[in-house]
């Protein structure tokens, strides 16, 4: 039976690997599992999205299910707004930060978190075996729309921050949404907050023509000039669906996501009666120290973040995120919230008449590096198990083994870890260590013991 589920919903290229008939049939699927009630459908701004979203609320109405639709609006708003309005599942047409040419949907429950593997597991059972619930003529299900999801959402968190002191600081921020929904959000949102709002690559485009989906250092040049034009305080960019976020500081640096969750988790741990944080394995162990430091602990899950979700509602914890700028704060609901991310770093620049840069400044950097190598999805497994037995073997100076997800080796002085990634067909490879050549040749060494492997297959 082919795996339709990836790290977080179904993500596949447009054409060759995913089709308005494969979304009929989701739609068919999620309705039969559901068997009544009323699903959320949304979408990005991707040019598939809209057809997509149609077939979806096709299949779902022909099994009896409601539809309402929300049109484009931000992944973080359509989990929220799940849960707030008492809808039994939603589902965002996205591919997230994937390029313009993938599609895809992900999954989120009544509790706006992601579905479990569980629930993935019986989906796919429903797909692959076409046993549909068909309603009759009198029963199907009907669609209806909503366009007050991003309102509602901005005045939710509106209430979760001190509004009246970031007010008062009048900052500057400049935007930049990738072409992707949080347009139709952030800078909404900044204004509520009284700052002076400057956009780059803020008009819905789905061909992303400003730059990449995934908001990097490397893509972030438009924002970073006009920040060191303009005497901005803030920096923020987003992915296409908005479930990222990276900050800039004041003087453009652009702050690995890691860095930003040890900063707000300290913070979080000066007042939450819980001391855990939760991360993935392929985050800093900066964030580790930062944790303990301010007396928590911190627990690691695989990547995705509804990895991270079900742990922190497992251990009732503070808050987690992932290095790649996921933010969950379980206070509000449990799918990632950039934008209470935002609020807050506003908030605490506010509080202590600080700027981002220098309040971040308390968090170590430790140089980490990545790459990737090419690898088929059918050979991802058969690579894994090859690398689990020569990498750790190869590497030399190995300290422990984590196998929690995808092979993490970690070394006397630093760590690689080596995963298949969920949505495309690559290895992805990830060093860190205390000084940059070290960082260097572990990178070099793993990367070409990798390629070596693959070449074996």
């Amino acid at each position: 039976m082919t795996k339709l589920f990836g790290t977080t919903g179904v993500r596949k290229i447009y054409g060759t690997e995913f089709d308005v008939e494969m979304a009929l049939k989701l739609g068919k699927s999620l309705g039969t599992y559901l068997k009544e009630g009323t699903v959320l459908i949304a979408r990005d701004a991707r040019t598939t999205g809209l057809m997509i979203a149609d077939a979806l609320s096709a299949g779902l109405l022909s099994t009896g299910v409601n539809v309402v639709r929300g049109g484009i609006i931000p992944t973080p708003t359509l989990a929220l707004m799940t849960r707030e309005l008492g809808y039994d599942a939603g589902l965002m047409v996205t591919a997230s930060h994937n390029p313009p040419e993938y599609t895809g949907v992900k999954f989120w429950g009544a509790d706006s978190m992601g579905l479990t593997q569980d629930v993935e597991s019986k989906l796919e059972e429903i797909f692959h075996s076409e046993q549909y619930q068909v309603a009759t003529w009198k029963k199907l299900g009907n669609e209806s729309s909503n366009g007050t999801l991003v309102a509602s959402h901005i005045e939710r968190l509106l209430e979760r921050c001190d509004v009246d002191k970031i007010r008062s600081k009048k900052y500057k921020v400049i935007v930049d949404p990738g072409n992707g929904a949080a347009c139709v959000l952030t800078p909404y949102l900044m204004q509520e907050l009284g700052c002076k709002v400057v956009t780059v690559n803020g008009q819905l485009d789905g061909h992303f023509p400003g730059r990449k989906s995934e908001p990097e250092k490397e893509s972030l040049t438009d924002l970073i000039r006009l920040i060191e034009n303009t005497g901005a305080d803030l920096g923020i960019a987003h992915d296409g669906d908005s479930d990222r976020v990276v900050f800039v500081t004041e003087t453009g640096e652009v702050i690995r996501g890691d860095r930003t969750i040890a900063f707000l988790a300290q913070e979080y741990l000066k007042t939450t009666a819980s001391k855990t944080i939760v991360t993935t394995v392929d985050s800093s162990q900066v964030l580790d120290e930062t944790v303990k430091k301010a007396g928590g602990e911190t627990i690691r899950t695989p990547v995705g973040d509804i990895q991270v979700a079900i742990k922190i509602r497992d251990e009732d914890a503070a808050m987690g995120g992932e290095a790649c700028g996921v933010f969950i704060f379980p206070e509000f609901h449990l799918a990632p919230e950039p934008f209470l991310a935002a609020c807050k770093i506003l908030e605490i620049m506010a509080k202590t008449d600080k700027s981002f840069g220098s309040l971040i400044t308390n968090i170590p950097i430790y140089p980490l590096q990545k790459s990737k190598v090419p690898c088929a999805n059918e050979l991802k497994p058969k690579a894994m198990e090859k690398l689990s037995d020569v990498l750790p073997k190869a590497m030399g100076d190995v300290v422990e083994v984590l196998t929690v997800d995808g092979l993490g080796v970690f070394l006397k002085k630093g760590w690689v870890l080596v995963r298949p990634s969920g949505t495309e067909p690559i290895i992805r490879i990830t060093c860190e260590a205390p000084e940059e050549e070290i960082t260097q040749n572990i990178l070099k060494q793993a990367k070409s013991i990798v390629e070596e492997t693959m070449e074996t297959l």
